[in-house]
């Protein structure tokens, strides 16, 4: 099939799914209030629908009734045509569950046709081997699955086991528990009873020890009742002793006191004389350093003229050797040239000759 041909299959199907989607707006509800509805729908429509409406009563089937057929196909064309049919959709009647999932089921053939119309044998096939790829994924992950729930059925026996085995071993564990806590009660109330034993037995020899401790410490309050009187008069005379140590201390502090003021009368004139003798020294400094920088600038001068004198000897020998050499240059030059004149005196007077 051409592309053409799919195209009018497909405007076919277009046409009657707007037909049907027409029609269903037409429900029993509309079909009793027709003759209410021609104010809305119009004259021609309202008249159709009457006529439809009385079709379906007279009719004992809807199935194989030419006049039924006729009168639904007149009513769609002139649904199609009339511009007031949509104003059946704004009414305030529902379509049944049966008309709408008919305009479903034909919806999807609708798309489903497109689909088979618009693929090419090349898209089918990748289609179709897409398919088979996507089972045969399918049937390996239930056989996986499958695999997966006896792993986990013999997983399921096997904690099973386990948990069989950890509950006696928690059982037998909950019997060590309680013979362990009869046998801790047992020796605590053995314990208890030697504890009170101890106690009753440590409470008589504390009760004799404190009798012998009080008697012990009225004893030695006596006794320190004695010694108190015999200390006082020790004190007192400690007391005296004191005092007198004190005086001493007194005197002594005061000498002290004299001493350390003439020492710090002889230390501020050794200070002040020290003071002296400092700046003394500061003076000599100063005027040693100035006769020193008079010195050095002195011993400065003078290398500085000998270095002149030394320049000028230099220059002047300079000189001389200078002259003395341009004087030896020009009695050379001389002797040269009068050697040269007669040089040529001889040889003209050789060439006079020859002539």
């Amino acid at each position: 099939m051409n592309s053409v041909e799919a195209g009018r299959v497909l405007s076919v199907l277009d046409d009657t799914l707007e037909g049907l989607r027409l029609i269903s707006y037409v429900t029993q509800d509309v079909l009793d209030t027709a003759e209410q509805l021609r104010d809305i729908l119009g004259e021609d429509l309202a008249n159709t629908l009457i006529k439809h409406r009385q079709l379906l009563q007279s009719s004992k089937s809807s199935l194989n009734n030419e006049q039924l057929m006729a009168s639904t196909l007149e009513l769609v064309r002139l649904l199609k045509k009339s511009p007031s049919a949509q104003r059946l959709q704004v009414l305030p009647y529902d379509r049944t569950y049966g008309v709408l999932q008919a305009l479903q089921y034909f919806e999807q053939l609708r798309q489903f046709a497109q689909k088979r119309l618009t693929t090419t044998v090349e898209e089918d096939s990748s289609n179709r081997e897409y398919f088979e790829e996507v089972r045969d994924r399918e049937e390996r992950a239930v056989a996986e699955r499958l695999q997966l729930e006896q792993k986990l059925r013999l997983q399921r026996v096997e904690l099973q086991k386990a948990a069989g085995t950890i509950q006696v071993a928690e059982d037998r564990a909950r019997g060590e528990v309680a013979e362990v806590q009869t046998s801790t009660s047992q020796a605590r109330s053995g314990i208890e009873g030697g504890a009170k034993s101890q106690q009753e037995a440590d409470k008589a020899a504390f009760k004799s020890d404190l009798d012998q401790v009080s008697r012990e410490l009225a004893s030695a309050r006596s006794e320190l009742a004695r010694l108190r009187g015999e200390h006082k008069d020790n004190e007192a005379l400690l007391r005296k002793a004191r005092k007198r140590a004190e005086q001493d201390v007194e005197v002594q502090i005061g000498e002290y006191d004299a001493d350390v003021g003439a020492k710090e009368e002889e230390l501020g004139k050794a200070r002040a004389e020290y003071e002296e003798v400092i700046t003394k020294l500061q003076d000599y400094t100063r005027g040693w350093n100035e006769m020193l920088q008079e010195r050095l600038e002195y011993e400065e001068r003078e290398r500085r003229l000998a270095h002149e004198r030394l320049q000028a000897n230099l220059h002047n020998v300079r000189i001389n050797r200078a002259a003395r050499v341009i004087q030896q240059a020009w009695r050379a030059y001389k002797k040269a040239k009068e050697a040269a004149k007669k040089k040529a005196k001889k040889a003209e007077k050789a060439k006079a000759k020859k002539k």
